[in-house]
């Protein structure tokens, strides 16, 4: 089993079974329906320079290597607002690179998320600092985990599409059992966004 499906699998089991700790780690510091109605002049405001953006059903549909035409518009927006952007996506280089080489920004992929090394090289590629930084995507335990385990902001959206593949529809079933954990505990609510 690879690091990064161990390192989600203890956080589920640990969110679980109560860890207050842990549960501090899944709740993100913004949800949103989706990557558009984010408010970045509110992140570039509050001194936000760099966003890391997932791929699969963040920004594009799982698997699918068609960038929607909202998206491309939105990442020449964002560039010319001059954000630094990076793809983060633990998918293979081969679903990554056709993504970034459209939306002409750089790729991490087989990135291992949650991992802190991912954020790591993320950080080192665009020459960014943690406070200066937000991490964007649609999976509790791998971009929101990640990002706030290693210190930086964390946007959580939902998915962009039902469709999923073996992974990200494992990691989605544990998803809905952390929420469902969460909203018990009133400290997190579907379609209650911030």
């Amino acid at each position: 089993m690879a690091k990064k499906h161990i390192l989600m699998l203890q956080t589920f089991i640990k969110v679980i079974f109560g860890s207050k700790r842990e549960i501090q780690k899944v709740i993100p510091d913004s949800y949103y329906p989706n990557i558009y109605q984010i408010d970045y002049e509110k992140l570039k405001i509050n001194n936000i320079d760099t966003l890391l953006f997932d791929i699969d059903n963040t920004i594009a549909k799982v698997d699918d290597l068609n960038v929607p035409k909202e998206t491309f518009i939105l990442f020449q927006k964002l560039k010319k607002q001059n954000f630094k952007i990076l793809l983060l996506s633990n998918n293979n280089i081969k679903r990554a690179t056709p993504i970034s080489k459209v939306l002409d920004v750089e790729v991490l992929a087989n990135a291992g998320k949650p991992d802190k090394i991912a954020y790591d090289k993320a950080l080192d590629m665009l020459n960014s600092k943690k406070e200066n930084v937000v991490a964007i995507g649609d999976q509790i335990l791998s971009d929101i985990v990640g990002a706030k385990k290693y210190g930086v902001k964390a946007i959580l959206v939902d998915q962009l599409s039902k469709e999923n593949n073996i992974q990200t529809g494992m990691a989605q079933k544990l998803q809905k059992y952390i929420i469902k954990k969460l909203t018990k505990k009133n400290l997190f609510k579907k379609n209650y966004y911030f």
